[in-house]
């Protein structure tokens, strides 16, 4: 359990002149519920398991399940879904604190939010590094001590989009070759508070500082940790971030990335409103060993099998391919490629490797990405590539190390850019 302090680090947006509104009283002007989308499970549909029986952060209560915990409370159904929503106008969309969003609840809600409602955990911003290309990459300290990364990605393509990447774990287990969170080690697993909390900060961060540049509209799980490693935080994260009284992101725009636990995948589409990207990064089992251990338990066979059993129709999978010169970009490579991910409905990003702590896996000539893409798009496959974002300042794909980067920051204090 996380220490019972007030939050600290996450800037706040002032309240309106005639204080927080109070809740558990329906507000005029509420915004209607849109049309629900056909096939996709609804924030708003009743739980289909009881509430929690242990107190969770507000930041962590899937909403529809706090207004049933409620209920079972004996508070009225119309009051209790008046009171979730001004809850969580207060907190998410305002920014208000948990405990002045706690003290202005009716009086006589307080005494049952406070036994639902375990306080806030700490999330602290500790530095702040700006890269040129508007890439900001936030060190967050956690209540005990444990930091993690998370990154503000600004489009640079002309299309209106505002990215955050957002972490699920405290270190990483997978210890993939190519990547520094991986040398950490796993030190814990995040709770859904605290993986809602990150998208808080950024969020309300992002809107004092942004001014014509476009919101915060999309989520990328490619942070610090392997996300199918906490499944069940993850899931209850998007939901409240895809909640309309909250954020109300479209979960079109969230995207969760995995290695390729295979035996999580059908609970993934399951449990999670998003998109699936899968880590491939080598076209055949030998390399894709060196460069990925949980290949040597889970090879590209299974791996594929177990996606196209458990692909939804009518959906995609995100393949995410990280190229190193000299090891996986020759043409006879693209090739290979291609010929796995035959028979899977595939989107195909290509990423330049970033320098990471093997340095004989080297950055690929950007001559010879061109030439594996077009190979592909000749083929068939619909192949992007995702050049690199914040790499001078540690922020792009593989090159967060949060615990390593906390030890200096300690030493020498925070830094904000």
């Amino acid at each position: 359990m996380l220490r019972s302090v007030p939050q600290v680090g996450v800037p706040q947006v002032g309240a309106p002149e005639s204080g927080v509104p109070e809740v558990g009283v329906p507000q005029d002007g509420a915004p209607e519920s849109g049309v629900p989308e056909v096939g996709v499970p609804q924030d708003g549909a009743p739980p289909s398991e009881p509430p929690p029986a242990v107190a969770l952060a507000f930041a962590g209560w899937r909403l529809a399940a706090l207004q049933a915990a409620l209920e079972a409370r004996g508070v009225r159904r119309t009051r209790a879904a008046a009171a979730v929503g001004e809850l969580a106008r207060a907190y998410h969309k305002l920014g208000l604190p948990w405990p002045q969003v706690l003290a202005a609840a009716a009086k006589s809600l307080q005494p049952e939010l406070a036994a639902l409602c375990a306080p806030e955990p700490v999330l602290e911003i500790t530095e702040q590094a700006l890269a040129a290309d508007g890439t900001r990459r936030l060190l967050l300290r956690l209540g005990d001590g444990e930091v993690i990364e998370t990154v503000l990605l600004r489009s640079t393509t002309g299309v209106d989009r505002t990215t955050v990447c957002l972490s699920s774990q405290a270190g990483c287990a997978r210890r993939c070759a190519f990547c520094e969170t991986g040398r950490l080690g796993l030190r814990r697993s995040l709770t859904a508070a605290e993986i809602v909390l990150q998208f808080r900060t950024v969020h309300h961060l992002w809107q004092g500082l942004r001014g014509a540049l476009p919101p915060l509209t999309n989520v990328v799980f490619m942070g610090m940790g392997e996300p199918l490693d906490n499944l069940d935080a993850v899931a209850d994260a998007c939901a409240v971030l895809q909640d309309d009284r909250a954020y109300g992101l479209s979960w079109r725009r969230m995207t969760v990335s995995t290695v390729g636990v295979a035996s999580q995948i059908p609970a993934f589409f399951q449990e999670v409103r998003a998109h699936l990207a899968v880590s491939l990064n080598a076209p055949d089992d030998a390399r894709r060993s060196r460069l990925m251990p949980i290949n040597r338990a889970t090879g590209l066979a299974e791996l594929k099998a177990a996606l196209l059993a458990a692909l939804p129709p009518g959906r995609d999978v995100l393949v995410e391919y990280v190229l190193f010169g000299g090891f996986n970009d020759a043409l006879g490579d693209a090739d290979l490629l291609r010929a796995w991910l035959q028979g899977l409905p595939v989107r195909l990003n290509l990423i330049p490797a970033n320098p990471g702590p093997d340095p004989s896996l080297r950055t690929p000539d950007s001559l010879q990405v061109r030439a594996f893409q077009q190979r592909l798009l000749d083929a068939g496959v619909r192949a992007m590539v995702r050049w690199p974002h914040g790499r001078e300042v540690g922020g792009a794909c593989g090159q967060l190390a949060g615990a390593r980067r906390g030890r200096v920051s300690a030493a020498i204090g925070p830094v904000a850019t």
